[in-house]
């Protein structure tokens, strides 16, 4: 014969819900605290967007640096000159070239 079910007491499922709850929340502050998608995740996320958006600005001002340096280079035949003389070393006609040699740290074997 089987025994008759007891009926649980109202005030240990209440403890039981507390507890159960208290766990759940307990969790709940843990992720929202310490996991990646987080407070502390989403301040290291929104520092990593910070510098890429500083990195973005900078490239823009050297690539229109680039661009009006090309441009300059396009139209300008004082700055065409000027870079073939500095790149290449060109001289015009009648000019007289320099050079200024360093000595070298080693001395020549007798």
């Amino acid at each position: 014969m089987a025994k008759p079910r007891k009926p649980l007491d109202g005030m240990l499922v209440l403890r039981l819900l507390t507890v159960f709850f208290l766990l759940l929340n307990l969790l709940l502050l843990y992720g929202l605290f310490f996991s990646s998608q987080g407070i502390l995740g989403y301040r290291q996320q929104s520092r990593q967007v910070d510098e890429l958006e500083q990195k973005i600005v900078d490239l823009k001002k050297k690539n229109h640096r680039f661009y009006s340096k090309i441009q300059s280079l396009k139209k300008d035949v004082h700055a065409q000159e000027r870079l073939v003389r500095q790149q290449l070393g060109w001289v015009k006609e009648n000019e007289l070239v320099l050079e200024f040699v360093t000595p070298s740290s080693k001395t020549p074997a007798e």
